[in-house]
């Protein structure tokens, strides 16, 4: 039963992998083009209110897809419904997103910064409106369908701001990019969810729907609530007392260090959930394909952190620019944590697969207090690297006490032998480390 597990998931992966790569390549040249058009300081305003944005999403997704992705049935009306209540959600939240336009100016201080929330609204209804279809897809595992759907919006989104860059000001055409990826990527799911099982969804009246999944949504809700803050707190409070161009460097850094872990668990994590569902009631046999796939997936992540860590200058010369170069000493620290996030980034998986979202909630609460502590001690003595050195520390506590509820709780089986196997990777994480002091980074 094991094998047949690994021989379900690994073709799985292989296919999420394949398509998100795609995506991936797409969404890099992207970057690197967008990056010598525009300057740190747009970048920086646009993510200041993109922060927010994904705040809203958090409240429009409500934790519908992974519930979706774990209901045995759904009949054409129900998915309907939810499918409506989620363009109502959409319209509401964006609404009220854009007439917050006047508080985040407030908050910020930062000039024009409002000028970007009516083009983050609109992408907010229309990321709602993907919801469902994108929970269809990943159900029925269309991972091609759901990449092509990728490729579509990042090819359009950039040529309409390198379109657009020559009509307007810099800062709206850099703005309108993710509104233009939203609506291309709802039309493309919707488009391509008419072969899943449940079906293409239509708008439905029927928001009582929702009921009979509450109780998965609500834990997941909050814990991405609580994951948002966590993972997020940092961008708002750069951009609040470091200004904007303190903010652009600092989040194309924690974008570019999050490339390793998009390549390598963002586009594996789709394909565990539906795959390890099926086989929630052999908990012994789960923990198995668990540890073997981390222990690879430890290996990967170390050599990817070792690669970024000591080519961080080739890297954003090639990626980025000299304009940037600023960024490197964020990016070295910030490499150090990549074998730690890798594994950390599947474990939310396993808990929604084994339908524990109770615990993900609880490990998600208390991997927030370690990470808003960090964060608030590397904002108060207003030091970029610092504060990528606490946030270094708060992954690895957070990876500990993560997979001490998985095993405890979920798997019932000892957590020092799932470490034991991940001692090569913690010996690379030492040796950045060491290096690290010993050359002054």
């Amino acid at each position: 039963m094991k094998n047949n597990t690994s021989n379900s998931l690994y073709p799985a992966i292989a296919k999420s992998m394949l398509g998100r790569y795609a995506v991936y390549a797409t969404n890099l040249v992207s970057m690197m083009v967008l990056a010598r058009i525009f300057t740190p300081q747009d970048f920086g305003t646009v993510a200041a209110i993109t922060v927010f944005c994904a705040l809203f999403q958090l409240m429009a997704e409500a934790g519908l897809g992974p519930a979706i992705i774990n209901v045995e049935n759904l009949s054409c009306s129900d998915r309907n419904g939810i499918f409506g209540l989620t363009l109502c959600a959409g319209i509401a939240l964006a609404l009220i997103f854009a007439a917050l336009a006047p508080a985040f100016l407030l908050f910020y201080g930062l000039p024009r910064v409002d000028e970007v929330v009516p083009y983050i609204a609109l992408t907010l209804f229309f990321f709602a409106a993907s919801t469902v279809p994108n929970a269809l897809l990943l159900r029925d595992k269309a991972f091609f369908r759901i990449a092509y759907a990728g490729l579509i919006a990042e090819i359009v989104s950039t040529s309409a701001v390198i379109g657009l860059s020559q009509l307007i000001e810099p800062l709206h055409a850099l703005a309108a990019k993710s509104a233009f990826s939203a609506v291309c990527i709802f039309l493309a799911t919707w488009y391509f969810s008419e072969g899943t099982e449940f079906g293409r969804p239509m708008p439905g009246k029927k928001f009582s729907a929702i009921k009979p999944i509450l109780g998965f949504t609500s834990y997941q809700l909050g814990f991405n609530f609580i994951n948002f803050f966590s993972r997020n707190l940092d961008n708002i409070l750069v951009g609040k007392y470091m200004g904007a161009t303190a903010l652009g460097n600092y989040d194309k850094a924690y974008q570019l260090m999050k490339y390793p872990l998009m390549l390598l668990t963002f586009a594996m994590t789709p394909a565990i959930q539906p795959v390890i569902r099926k086989h929630a009631g052999d908990r012994e046999k789960v923990e198995a394909i668990h540890r073997d796939f981390t222990l690879k997936l430890s290996l990967v992540g170390a050599a990817a952190g070792l690669g970024m860590f000591f080519l961080s200058d080739w890297i954003i010369l090639i990626a980025l620019g000299e304009q940037w170069l600023d960024v490197a000493p964020i990016i070295r620290i910030l490499a150090i944590a990549i074998p730690v996030q890798v594994i950390l980034s599947t474990s939310g998986s396993f808990f929604q697969a084994m339908n524990r979202a109770d615990l993900l909630f609880i490990s998600g609460t208390l991997s927030a207090v370690v990470m808003v502590s960090a964060i608030i001690f590397g904002i108060t003595a207003q030091d970029i690297n610092l504060l990528c050195w606490c946030l270094v520390g708060a992954f690895h506590i957070n990876f500990v006490q993560a997979y001490y509820f998985m095993y405890r709780k979920v798997f019932f089986a000892p957590l020092s032998r799932y470490l034991v196997r991940m001692l090569p990777a913690t010996g690379v994480v030492l040796g950045m480390i060491c290096y690290s002091f010993v050359d002054g980074v």
